[in-house]
C-alpha cells in the first residue's frame, strides 16, 4: 500500500492534486485579465494560477500542473495561445518555473542569478538589435528601451543576487508568522513574474514583427 501511494506522487505532490490543479489552470485560460497591446489576443488568468502552482504543489509538481494547464488552455482558449505549443511553455510553464526559482533562491541562486543575467541580455538585444535590421526591425530609442526593459530584469537580478532574495524572502515565505509568510510569498511571486515577462513577450514581437513604437508601448502597458 505504501509503494502504491508513493507511486501516485511526483516529488511529494499527489498526482490527483496535480491533475486537478492543472485542469483549473487550463479552464482559467478562458478568462482574460489584460488585452495584448496592439490587439490579437489576451493575457489569461492562467498566468496567475500557473505562477501559484509551485507554491501549492512544490517546484516539480507545480511545474507539471502548469504544463498540463497550458496543454488544456491551448485547445480551449486559442486567443490566449496564438503560438500553440510554444505558448504551452511561454504562458503555461514559465510562470511556474520563475516563481519556483525565486522562492527557492536560498538554494538555487547559482541557477537563478545567471538566468536573470541571460534574461537581461535577451531582453535588451532581441529583437530590435538581434536579428535587428536583418529581420526588418528598427533600432529603438535609447536609453528609453534599456530602462523599460531593465524594469523587468534589473529589479529581479538585484533581489536574487543580494540577501533579499538569497535569504530574506525565502525565509519569510516559510515563516510561521502569517504576515511575514504573506510578504515573502508576495515578493517572491512579484519578482518571478517580472522575470517572466521578457521571455514570454519578446517571441511575439519577433513573430508578429512589432514596430519600435508598439514595443515601447508594450513595455509600458504591462508594468502593472
Amino acid at each position: 500500500m505504501k509503494e502504491t501511494r508513493a507511486g501516485m506522487r511526483i516529488a511529494g505532490a499527489s498526482i490527483a492534486w496535480i491533475v486537478l490543479y492543472g485542469a483549473l489552470c487550463g479552464v482559467t485560460a478562458l478568462v482574460p485579465i489584460f488585452p495584448y497591446v496592439g490587439g490579437g489576443g489576451y493575457v489569461p488568468l492562467q498566468n496567475v494560477f500557473s505562477a501559484m502552482a509551485p507554491l501549492l504543489l512544490g517546484p516539480l509538481g507545480g511545474f507539471v500542473a502548469a504544463v498540463l494547464g497550458g496543454l488544456i488552455g491551448m485547445f480551449i482558449a486559442p486567443a490566449a495561445f496564438p503560438l500553440q505549443l510554444v505558448d504551452v511553455i511561454l504562458t503555461g510553464a514559465l510562470p511556474a518555473l520563475f516563481v519556483a526559482l525565486v522562492i527557492h533562491n536560498d538554494r538555487w541562486w547559482k541557477y537563478s542569478v545567471p538566468l536573470a543575467v541571460l534574461v537581461g541580455i535577451f531582453g535588451t538585444l532581441f529583437p530590435f538589435y538581434v536579428p535587428g535590421p536583418a529581420a526588418g526591425f528598427s533600432y529603438p530609442p535609447q536609453p528609453t528601451q534599456f530602462l523599460l526593459a531593465g524594469y523587468y530584469w534589473i529589479i529581479p537580478l538585484i533581489v536574487l543576487a543580494t540577501p533579499l532574495g538569497r535569504r530574506l524572502f525565502p525565509t519569510w515565505a516559510r515563516s510561521s508568522d502569517r504576515r511575514l509568510r504573506y510578504l515573502g510569498i508576495f515578493f517572491s511571486y512579484y519578482v518571478g513574474m517580472l522575470l517572466w515577462f521578457l521571455p514570454w513577450s519578446l517571441p511575439y514581437w519577433y513573430v508578429f514583427k512589432y514596430e519600435v513604437a508598439l514595443g515601447i508601448a508594450t513595455y509600458i502597458g504591462y508594468t502593472w
